[in-house]
């Protein structure tokens, strides 16, 4: 059991709760966005790529944080840590607040995300120590419930807080939350400030600078590539090969350098390669539809912020308590099995989005999505605990930053390209349909002359004819835009059955109950 500042023991689940409200705040306060972006882009003029700069910049500020976790803990320890890192997320939601323009707000942005970057691992860690090793499936479960429940309940609070107020109200709610959080770690959570005599590893400015340099390039390749039609640019083959170059030489430096500002060898635990890289998956399926289905019932269903946010809610519900019941029973049901289970449950779900239509109702909306959030618990838990199981206590930082910090990266890959898919494979669609708006389709003639009569009550033929064509290629764009959004589920929904033979690759290391 933990001990509290007085030595007095401390409940582990107390001292979850006090890690798990500022974890909970710093994966809200990326998801939360996304449905208040259009409302960003027209409060200061700015265009939908540039405003998406507002999401991608914090996910990358806070990934740039996680190399330098395990040194900063060594350093100052995990509970310091996490004190500077709540004021420094508190202080960007304050910038963001009064933030003049656009660029004033992307700013403030990155230090909001440098303050969040290492609050997940180290609420992660936290995690790991206060709750024995029998008993990892219930602390991955209370973990999950920040990592997995908070990116899904960002929408509707975001969507709720920008519908009735203003969108600055999603950054305005979170400061009195952080006050309240630094309450809670400095009751609860035990002091573990390294002793004086432990001798500090010096810091690897080189591998910082180069992981710095390959995640901005990367950053501002993922922003403007598709304004910019990717690789036709030759300045985005520049940073993209200057991107590539730095993480190779950051993976190689930090296999030879003597102190690496993150210990890169834990990837030789097969656990842990093969649990990071499955778990990886897992935030690709949930993050992408938390960015497509948004976009799906905003930009062909016509859904409002508010009411996109709402169609999201149930499956952070349904994940909340799926995350609670699965970290109970995982001890008894083997973690592979049940991680098939999940991946199975997830790919029936995302293969029922594939039903929806331009008419579809906010029940076929939902009932795929609570689908989703019933497979995410049941895969996360034991996939993430499968990850740790053969780790040493003594690694555990490390590791968990550079969990986070793999899982970040292909966080952030996988939104820009499910994007992406839907702007290109649309035009592909559109390429294929516009051939039959042509006067030898017999019903591409019949439509264009009920439209043409319907715009004679208000209009000359000549006007009635243009508002025809015109309304006739509206929905032939429409219908190549739901095309597109059929294809990338359905390749989602292949990667979740793919993936399944990675598990075969993970051992299973019984732990003997204590007491």
């Amino acid at each position: 059991m933990a001990k509290s500042n007085n030595n007095t023991p401390v409940n582990p689940y107390i001292v979850a709760m006090s890690v798990l409200l500022p974890s909970f705040l710093s994966l809200a306060a990326s998801s939360a966005t996304n449905v208040c972006q259009p409302n960003i882009a027209g409060f200061y003029g700015a265009t939908q790529y540039e405003a998406n700069t507002v999401i991608t910049c914090y996910i990358i500020s806070a990934g740039l944080m996680l190399p330098v976790t395990g040194y900063l803990v060594q350093l100052i320890g995990k509970k310091l840590l996490f004190y500077y890192s709540l004021w420094i997320f508190a202080l960007g939601c304050l910038l963001c607040i009064i933030a003049p323009n656009l660029q004033a707000l992307i700013g403030a942005r990155v230090v909001q995300g440098v303050g969040s970057g290492c609050i997940l691992p180290l609420c992660q860690a936290i995690l790991l120590e206060v709750f024995p090793k029998e008993q990892r499936g219930i602390a991955m479960s209370l973990f999950g419930v920040a990592a997995m429940f908070s990116p899904l309940a960002g929408p509707f609070m975001g969507g709720y807080l920008t519908d009735n107020w203003s969108w600055q109200w999603v950054f305005i709610i979170n400061i009195p939350l952080c006050m309240l959080s630094f309450l809670l770690l400095k009751l609860f959570v035990p002091d573990d400030k390294p002793p004086k005599s432990v001798k500090k590893k010096k810091f690897d400015i080189v591998g910082y600078i180069s992981i710095v340099i390959a995640m901005a390039c990367m950053q501002i390749v993922l922003d403007r590539g598709q304004q910019y039609n990717w690789f036709d640019t030759p300045w985005i083959c520049y940073l993209t090969g200057i991107c590539i170059f730095s993480f190779i030489f950051f993976y190689v430096w930090e296999l030879e350098y003597d102190n690496p500002v993150i210990d890169i060898r834990v990837f030789k635990d097969r656990n842990f390669l093969f649990g990071t890289t499955i778990s990886s998956l897992i935030n690709v399926m949930l993050y992408s539809t938390l960015l497509l289905v948004p976009m799906f019932v905003q930009s062909l269903l016509g859904y409002s912020p508010s009411m996109s946010g709402l169609t999201m809610f149930p499956r952070a519900i349904i994940c909340f308590a799926g995350l609670l019941i699965v970290g109970a029973i995982s001890k008894y049901i083997e973690p592979r099995l049940l991680t098939v289970i999940g991946f199975l449950i997830m790919a029936i779900s995302i293969l029922m989005l594939t039903a929806m239509n331009t008419t579809s109702s906010m029940e076929s909306v939902v009932l795929p999505n609570i689908l989703l959030c019933i497979g995410v618990p049941v895969a996360f838990v034991p996939i993430t605990a499968l990850s740790f199981q053969t780790m040493p206590a003594s690694k555990n930082a490390d590791a968990a930053a550079l969990h986070a910090l793999f899982k970040n990266l292909v966080t952030a890959v996988s939104t820009a390209l499910s994007a992406t898919f839907i702007a290109r494979v649309s035009q592909v669609h559109q390429n294929y349909l516009v051939g039959d708006l042509g006067y030898h389709n017999a019903m591409f003639r019949y439509k264009l002359l009920a439209f043409t009569n319907k715009f004679l009550i208000h209009y000359p033929h000549v006007v009635a004819v243009r508002k025809a064509n015109g309304l006739l290629y509206k929905q032939l764009l429409q219908q190549a835009r739901l095309a597109s959004f059929y294809d990338v589920f359905a390749l989602l929904a292949f990667l979740c059955i793919a993936i399944l033979p990675l598990l075969f690759f993970l051992k299973i290391k019984k732990v003997k109950k204590t007491g």
